[in-house]
């Protein structure tokens, strides 16, 4: 009985040996690390991924104008990177929105067209943050494009009384971007 079982399990590798059926695994990692976002704002002569605004000094009746822009190259170590694909961007607004301000978001081309008007007809995240998201914005990638843009803040001389003293507020501007796929 044990010579069979011999047999039988010399006999099924044999076959399998014999057969041509090969058995082969591949296993491959790369490990790159790209800059996928590379539509960036340019602020302060800076290009970054997030503008920090704080609100202290604002004070009823002011009128505070941010610009900056969005690009679709950077420019890193005395060498020019552009996008080599199409790139689609919203510019996003976080803030408590405690202080009654109004918040504008203005694109400058020959002259200024509004984007959006950041109010509580936006939704809050988990953080009770009012966010507010822009339009998509397309930048074609066969030229080097920069798109200002003008961040107006009113804070209105009617709030001019004691209970709107004490309120801090802040705005972050955040840029999502990602690669156009398709017509």
């Amino acid at each position: 009985m044990r010579k069979k079982v011999i047999i039988i399990i010399f006999f099924i590798i044999s076959i399998i040996l014999l057969s041509g059926i090969t058995y082969s695994a591949l296993s491959t990692s790369v490990d790159a690390i790209t800059n996928q976002n590379i539509a960036k704002f340019i602020f302060n002569a800076q290009k970054t991924d997030l503008i920090e605004l704080p609100l202290y000094d604002l004070k009823p009746g002011d009128v505070k104008d941010y610009s900056f822009s969005v690009s679709n190259n950077l420019e890193e170590n005395e060498s020019n990177i552009s996008s080599d694909v199409t790139i689609i961007y919203n510019i996003i607004v976080n803030t408590y929105h405690f202080m009654p301000l109004k918040i504008e978001l203005y694109k400058e081309n020959s002259s200024e067209v509004l984007i959006m008007t950041c109010d509580e007809s936006y939704s809050r995240n988990e953080k009770n943050e009012l966010v507010c998201k822009s339009e998509k914005q397309q930048m074609n990638y066969d030229t080097n494009i920069i798109d200002n843009y003008i961040l107006r803040l009113t804070f209105d001389e009617e709030y001019n009384s004691y209970e709107y003293s004490s309120l801090i507020d802040y705005i972050d501007l955040k840029i999502e971007s990602y690669q156009k796929v398709g017509e």
